[in-house]
């Protein structure tokens, strides 16, 4: 639900004057945060933003922490400068990016003809059969031998009911999707197979060995956006940011936000709240071993927003800046890339394509990392709900209810939930 400014204009105003900002020629709210509200602020010579936070989040939610890591990415130009801060915290006045569309790519002229003899486009796999595969690890893909056409369709376009990806030119927060760890795996499987049928006429033809490198290059022809190659750039740009004071490990995290669940499990939060509790708390084995699975892989950990979704970045001048710093800290590499799968509407040919260029001689994770990036997926939709039935324990009536609701999203995207 965006703010409503006429309930509210007169409190923004004093606050804006607080900030040196007395001539306001408009106020317009921007898309409303999960746990902030943000605003338009335009004067005659300038725009800014004005972030109002919520109280809710104020519970888990350092606000040194996250002004600490905003200005240090401001000053490395990932950030917008940050101009302001209330002595309550409450509200920052921070400048104004006009993001830009990110346009779409032709296809390669030599997988134009991939396209020619297919039909039944609607029949094609898309996300559906996912969750029925069985496919919840890496290192246990089924192959299948799709045609060249079919292949390819399914490699561009993860789900062809939205085909906002074809269009000419889309914003980022127009990527906004849900992927979860099965979803990447069978996507993972329909690489596989279509890369192995391509070597296969690939080697028939010339008696060449298929190279790693002519891989990536085939998957980059196919790809309907650089979406993926700028998240790329970004998360590298990330990964060399000192990494500050601040730093909780994935099983910290969990520790934290499970012990303040309890806390609240004590007092009465009624029915809907307990009942989604109990779901969560049916989980507790398989959360563990997603936690040790990634503990495995880790050999130190890096600078992290860890809150990379598309309403989080805005694209200018072909590169993509943060904003939203409430989780930011150091922790595991894997949480990072696994937002951005999570989150993204990325192909799967973007997705493998994003996943090996990351990894690639990664300081922070051992060589097999790769196999744990299920377990990260799942990681981020465990925290997801948890996040969301902690705002739920600090929040009542309808806004109590838009957080169940979060919870309902996010509760089916976790393998074994149902």
């Amino acid at each position: 639900m965006p703010p409503i400014i006429g309930q509210h204009k007169d409190t923004l105003l004093a606050v804006l004057a607080q900030a040196g900002l007395t001539d306001i020629s408009q106020i317009q709210p921007l898309a409303d945060g999960l746990s902030n509200h943000n605003y338009h602020i335009e004067t005659p010579t300038a725009h800014y933003v004005l972030r109002e936070n919520a109280d809710a989040a104020d519970s888990f939610c350092s606000r040194e922490q996250e002004l600490f890591y905003w200005r240090h990415l401001a000053k490395a130009k990932l950030a917008p400068e940050l101009l302001w801060v209330s002595g309550d915290q409450r509200y920052y006045l921070s400048e104004f990016i006009f993001a830009q569309s990110l346009p779409s790519l032709p296809i390669a002229s030599q997988f134009a003809p991939l396209m020619e003899d297919v039909e039944g486009r609607a029949n094609l796999l898309t996300e559906e059969p996912i969750a029925a595969s069985g496919i919840d690890r890496l290192d246990n893909l089924v192959s299948r031998e799709p045609s060249m056409a079919s292949g390819y369709q399914e490699l561009s376009l993860p789900n062809l009911s939205r085909p906002n990806l074809s269009s000419n030119e889309l914003s980022w927060k127009e990527l906004e999707s849900q992927c979860c760890a099965a979803t990447f795996c069978l996507g993972e499987a329909h690489i596989e197979a279509w890369l192995q049928s391509h070597a296969d006429i690939k080697g028939a033809a010339d008696k060449q060995a298929w190279y790693p490198s002519e891989r990536l290059a085939v998957l980059e022809a196919i790809t309907p956006n650089r979406a993926h190659s700028l998240l790329l750039q970004l998360l590298q740009q990330l990964r060399e940011q000192a990494t500050g004071p601040y730093h909780i490990s994935i099983t910290e995290q969990w520790q934290e936000y499970h012990a303040q669940l309890l806390d609240f499990a004590a007092a009465d939060k009624g029915e809907a709240w307990q009942s989604r509790l109990a779901q969560l708390l049916s989980i507790q084995r398989q959360i563990h071993g997603w936690m040790a699975t990634l503990a495995d892989c880790l050999v130190k950990p890096q600078f992290c927003h860890r809150d990379l979704n598309p309403h989080n970045l805005l694209l200018k001048d072909n590169q993509l800046y943060c904003i939203d710093f409430e989780y930011t800290t150091a922790s595991h590499p894997l949480c990072e890339l696994a937002v951005v799968l999570a989150t993204h509407q990325l192909t799967p040919a973007q997705r493998h394509l994003l996943v090996r260029q990351y990894l690639a001689g990664h300081p922070g994770l051992t060589s097999d990392a790769i196999k744990a990036i299920p377990a990260a997926i799942e990681m981020y939709w465990v925290f997801a709900v948890y996040w969301a039935l902690l705002m739920a324990a600090h929040t009542h009536g309808e806004r109590q209810q838009e957080y169940f609701d979060w919870f309902d999203l996010f509760w089916p995207l976790i393998s074994h939930a149902s």
